[in-house]
C-alpha cells in the first residue's frame, strides 16, 4: 500500500489476491514441509523485530462481534477498500462503508 492520495478510491484487487493466495501456499507450504523444507532466497543478520504504521479504519461500529453498537473502534489492517462502493476487507472481516468522518480517501 502506499500513502495516501486523495485521488485513490479503490485498492487493486487482483495484486491483492495474487499477494495474498502466494502467502497462504507459502504458510501451508511450512505446514507441510517444516522449516527445514523452506529454500529462503534471502538472508538477514543481526536482525531485530520493528514496527511500522499500517492502514485501518476507526469509527463507529454497528454490528462487530466484539464492540458495542455505537462505540468507537478501529478495524485490523485493512486490506482492500473501495470508497465508492462502500465496501472495505480487513484482515478479519469486511466492513460496509457509511459516510466518511474526514476529508481523506483511502489508500491503494
Amino acid at each position: 500500500m502506499t500513502p495516501p492520495d486523495k485521488a485513490a478510491t479503490r485498492t487493486e484487487l487482483t495484486d491483492l489476491a495474487t499477494k495474498l493466495r502466494d502467502l497462504a501456499f507459502a504458510l501451508d507450504e511450512l505446514n507441510s514441509v517444516g522449516p527445514e523444507g523452506i529454500e529462503a532466497s534471502v538472508s538477514i543478520s543481526e536482525w531485530t523485530y520493528a514496527k511500522r504504521v499500517v492502514p485501518i479504519l476507526v469509527g463507529k461500529m454497528m454490528g462487530h462481534p466484539l464492540i458495542k453498537n455505537g462505540n468507537i473502534g478501529a478495524t485490523t489492517e485493512i486490506f482492500y477498500i473501495d470508497a465508492a462502493a462502500g465496501l472495505a476487507r480487513s484482515l478479519n472481516r469486511w466492513y460496509r462503508l457509511g459516510p466518511s468522518g474526514s476529508d481523506e480517501t483511502v489508500l491503494q
